[in-house]
């Protein structure tokens, strides 16, 4: 019980953190700071629980963060203070993918989990919306096809998804896995909004595919030999 009000929390911090952010910060800060919950979640593990981390995760986590620099073109960015919101939310977006890890593992309830979890954001955002904002019916149902696909698909479906791809991996390659979003946000954009990547931007999906490549393959390959 404990295990699944921490993960619901985490979900909801991580998110709302992210959010409030980006009215201090621009978006290609939020998406480059956004991305350090890659090496968090192997640090934290290694810190926190004495677990061995295969050799593999590190140098796949330096892939995926420079890919995420290079997809994000923060290098034309200035850090402003919203920034330390976006690491904070990071922090949660790790502990978040640490403790669905151990949750599903030890009960292996995906549905359960994720029941609880959308439970526990959506009751605490509604809170916290309710002290701080201003509720407008009218402007709701103005934005209400971007509000639906944001709760059912992106914070429902996919974190469900999440739930159950986590019962057949570990918390740090699952990260890394996690940091294929740049990837599929930047051919999304490509292919709906007809966008025009530049040099970095395609250096960056090659650099994370090659970070999730070597953290999956490594291990396998390594246990193949042994």
């Amino acid at each position: 019980m404990i295990l699944s009000l921490l993960i619901g929390l985490s979900l909801f911090l991580g998110s709302a953190l992210q959010q409030v952010a980006l009215l201090f910060t621009d978006v290609a800060n939020a998406a480059f700071f956004t991305i350090f919950y890659v090496p968090m979640v192997p640090i934290i593990i290694f810190l926190f629980k004495g677990r061995a981390i295969h050799w593999s995760v590190w140098p796949s986590v330096i892939l995926c963060v420079f890919g995420g620099y290079l997809l994000t073109n923060f290098q034309d960015a200035t850090v402003r203070l919203g920034d330390s919101l976006v690491v904070l939310g990071a922090l949660f977006w790790s502990t978040h993918i640490i403790f669905t890890g151990i949750l599903v593992i030890k009960f292996n309830l995906p549905l359960t989990v994720g029941a609880i979890q959308t439970f526990i954001v959506s009751f605490c955002s509604v809170i916290i919306s309710l002290i701080f904002e201003e509720f407008i019916l009218e402007n709701i149902l103005t934005e209400i096809d971007s509000i639906l696909y944001a709760g059912v698909l992106s914070g429902g479906f996919a974190f469900v998804l999440q739930i159950y791809a986590q019962r057949n991996i570990s918390p740090a390659p699952a990260a890394i896995i996690f940091s294929l979003e740049g990837v599929f946000a930047t051919i999304a954009a490509w292919f709906i909004l007809n966008q025009i990547l530049n040099l970095n931007n395609v250096l960056g999906c090659i650099f994370i595919l090659c970070g999730v490549l070597i953290s999956q393959l490594v291990p396998l390959i390594n246990k193949k030999a042994y």
